[in-house]
C-alpha cells in the first residue's frame, strides 16, 4: 500500500482563496484603469469650457457582471450628448478615450496582470 493521500477540501479551500484573491486583483485593476480614462478624457477634452462643469463631470467607473467587469466612461451633464454628437463629433471625447486608453494602457496591463496570476 502507498502513502499517498488526496484531501479534495483542501484543494477546493486553495482554489476559492485563488479565486478569491484574483477577482479583487481584477477589481482592483479595472479600477485602476477607469480612473485612467477619466483622466485621459478630462486632459484631452476638445471643446471650450464655458463653465467647466462638463469637464469636471466626466466620470468613469467599474461595474460587476455576471462573468465580467465593464469599465464605464461617461458625461455627468445633460449636454453631454451634444459635445460627443454635434458638429460632425469634433469634440466627442469617449470613443476617442475608450479607444486609445484601452488599447495602449488597460489591455497590454490587463495581460501582464494574467501572466502573474
Amino acid at each position: 500500500m502507498s502513502g499517498f493521500r488526496f484531501d479534495a477540501k483542501s484543494l477546493e479551500k486553495g482554489l476559492d482563496a485563488l479565486q478569491s484573491k484574483s477577482e479583487l486583483a481584477i477589481r482592483a485593476f479595472c479600477e485602476t484603469g477607469a480612473q485612467k480614462m477619466e483622466s485621459e478624457a478630462k486632459m484631452n477634452a476638445r471643446w471650450t469650457d464655458r463653465t467647466g462643469a462638463a469637464r469636471q463631470r466626466l466620470n468613469a467607473g467599474v461595474e460587476r457582471r455576471a462573468t465580467s467587469y465593464m469599465i464605464r466612461l461617461a458625461h455627468g451633464v445633460d449636454y453631454g450628448i451634444f459635445l460627443e454628437l454635434a458638429h460632425e463629433k469634433r469634440f466627442a471625447i469617449i470613443p476617442d478615450t475608450i479607444r486609445y486608453v484601452g488599447t495602449f494602457e488597460i489591455l497590454p496591463s490587463f495581460e501582464r496582470l494574467l501572466e502573474r496570476l
